[in-house]
Parts: structure tokens; C-alpha cells; sequence
């Protein structure tokens, strides 16, 4: 949506907190909150005459968030033949389908028409610029698609929450964007590093790099060897940072000595994080509820009837899944450590066994 935060409208708003069952003293206390607000542009020291503000929640607060969610709370209600996903003003309609069925499809994504008029009820402005379509299957069936005449711009790439989806899932782009800003990074860090001591060195690194190197790794940890070693090569380019190394110096025992796990390592052990956290419910309901336990599917009890019921993809795509690979993480995990009493004391036993195995 375009200026999406700004053009709330603060009647519809108020009705909406009251439609959800907000009590009368809190109503009353958000519209005082949103009323008598002023607006003025400053240029150097001059500034324009105040303007009210009749639109708006006003960015940067703790409420504004929630308040444009709770603005757009009805919007899910609106398709009728795709599902939605929302996170505040980003919003996502989904819908599957056979191949023989892809003209179908084409009529199910007239619910954009629908998602359209109910913004300009809500005074929200849609943005076609920023609506795109992306579809997601193998590179055979792509051929054979039918999408044509479409009121907006279909992509064979997104950016979603910060991760970069292309439509083969191969993440390729994500992983070359990413690459490409945290050697960035870090070259900025190398020509100051003399200024800074090894601690405050590694602090750095982690909150402006492998923070970012690292973003949403169980996404996209199935992707290709190719875009590890790609990964790989920042993680040694800091290496070489913090320790002071010279280009053609090996790293393994620099990295051994910083405690770092190599990347893959450094995926798999995050994604054996998350399969803990589904099967001890430290997870989000919809992320643990997908996993059943053979004993669940069989309705028999053997010796592995507490592993996960691993599911059948043939195909590589589907291998490279979510899901996939945590059931496979977890199944493959030592008895001990799925009975571990808590998420830090599996994360500390899990790291350390991969520390001793380098």
C-alpha cells in the first residue's frame, strides 16, 4: 500500500477499536491520542505554519503497529478464493494449483480487485508498483504456463520480511545479495579495525554482520553447496579481521580458536534449534502442528516409533523444504539431547558436540 501508515483514517480507526470490543475508556483514550496532532517541514531554520493532522498513526510509537493492524484487521475476510498472510502493511495472497488448472488460478487472483475496493472503502491506497506475482514451481512446468494479461507485474523474484524468494526456491539471489552486503560490511570494518580490541572486533562483526548473514536461516538452509561456499567466504573474510591473518593463511585453525562453526555447520545447527523448539513447544503453534510422530501415523509403537514421520517428496524441490529438512535434523538428533530440559541447555550441548567434531 502507498503511505500506508499515514492514511489511516481516524473515524474508521475508532470505529474498528470499538468493533473489536475495545472497552469506552480506552476508545476514549486512543482518540485523544490521535486528535489535536500538528505538522510542520522544517528548512534549515525556518519552519512552515502548523497543520493539523487528520489521517495517520503516528510512526516510530509503540501503538502505531498495532493500530494499523487492528485498522486492517477485516482485510483477511475479503478473498474468497486465496488465503492471506499480513504482517502489518505487507500482505500476501496465496493460492495453489494443478497445472491443468492454471486458468483457474488467473480467476482466483481476481480477489486482488476485491482486496483493491476494499481499500479505497478504507481510504488506503493500493500500489501496483508494489504488487507483484510470483509463481512458484519447477523450471519444466513454468514452460508450460498460462499467465497472460495480468493487471500487475509478475516476477520471477520478491523480496518478502527481508528474504529475497525466487520462483524456484533456489534462493540463489538471496544468497548473492547477501553476500554482497556483508563483504561490504566488513570491508568498511577491516580499514578501522586498528582502532578497536578483539572483543569489541567480534561484537561488531556479529550485530552488523552474521546477524544479517544469518537472517532467517531456516528458510533458506537447503539451498545449493555452491551458495554455502559463497556464505563461507564472508565467514573467513572476518576470520582473517579479527584475528589479523594474511589472504592465503589458512583458516580452519582461526576459526577453531574464534569457536566458530563453519557455515553449514552454523545452518545445521540452527535448524537442529528449530526442530527442538517444534517438538518441545518453544515454537509457534503453526510451525510445530505440522509434525506428526510415526507412532501418530502407524498407530503402532516399535523403536522409532517417537521419530518423525518423514514426509514423501520425490522431487528435489520438495526435499529442500522447511519441513523436510527438520524432520530429518530431528530424527537424526541423539536420544540425549532431544530430552534436554530446555532450549539453552540443548543449544549449549548441541554446539559444543559440533566444536569437538571440527
Amino acid at each position: 500500500m502507498s503511505k500506508a501508515f499515514d492514511s489511516v483514517n481516524h473515524k474508521t480507526l475508532i470505529f474498528k477499536l470499538q468493533d473489536v470490543g475495545t472497552s469506552s475508556h480506552t476508545v476514549q483514550w486512543f482518540r485523544s491520542y490521535l486528535s489535536n496532532r500538528k505538522q510542520v517541514v522544517r528548512i534549515h531554520s525556518t519552519l512552515s505554519e502548523p497543520l493539523p493532522v487528520t489521517s495517520g498513526v503516528p510512526q516510530g510509537s509503540i501503538p502505531g503497529p498495532l493500530l494499523f493492524s487492528i485498522h486492517t484487521n477485516d482485510l483477511s475476510s475479503i478473498p474468497q478464493k486465496c488465503s492471506t498472510q499480513s504482517y502489518v502493511d505487507d500482505t500476501k495472497l496465496i493460492t495453489s494449483f494443478q497445472l491443468k488448472d492454471n486458468l483457474d488460478a488467473i480467476t482466483d487472483l481476481k480477489d486482488l480487485f476485491k482486496i483493491g475496493e476494499w481499500c479505497s472503502n478504507n481510504v488506503l491506497l493500493l500500489n501496483p508498483g508494489k504488487t507483484k506475482l510470483t509463481i512458484f514451481c519447477s523450471r519444466q512446468m513454468r514452460a508450460k504456463l498460462q499467465f497472460h494479461s495480468l493487471p500487475f507485474m509478475k516476477t520471477d523474484t520478491a523480496k518478502d520480511l527481508g528474504v529475497i524468494l525466487d520462483s524456484n526456491l533456489t534462493y540463489d539471489e538471496h544468497v548473492i545479495k547477501t553476500a554482497s552486503s556483508c563483504m561490504s560490511r566488513l570491508g568498511q570494518i577491516n580499514r578501522v579495525k586498528h582502532v578497536f580490541d578483539k572483543r569489541t572486533l567480534l561484537m561488531i562483526i556479529n550485530s552488523l554482520v552474521f546477524s544479517k548473514l544469518f537472517y532467517c536461516s531456516n528458510v533458506w538452509a537447503n539451498t545449493s553447496k555452491c551458495n554455502i561456499n559463497k556464505l563461507q567466504a564472508v565467514q573467513n573474510f572476518a576470520c582473517r579481521i579479527v584475528s589479523g591473518a594474511r589472504k592465503y593463511d589458512h583458516i580452519t585453525p582461526i576459526r577453531k580458536e574464534l569457536n566458530w562453526l563453519p557455515v553449514a555447520d552454523q545452518l545445521y545447527y540452527r535448524s537442529a534449534t528449530m526442530a527442538f523448539k517444534c517438538m518441545t513447544g518453544h515454537a509457534p503453534e503453526y510451525l510445530s502442528s505440522k509434525f506428526l510422530k510415526r507412532a501418530e501415523v502407524s498407530g503402532r509403537s516399535t523403536r522409532n516409533s517417537q521419530l518423525l514421520n518423514i514426509p514423501l517428496f520425490k522431487t528435489a524441490s520438495g526435499q529442500r523444504t522447511f519441513y523436510y529438512r527438520i524432520v530429518n535434523v530431528w530424527n537424526s538428533l541423539d536420544y540425549s539431547l532431544k530430552l534436554c530440559n530446555s532450549v539453552s541447555v540443548f543449544k549449549n550441548r548441541r554446539r559444543t558436540k559440533l566444536l569437538k567434531e571440527l
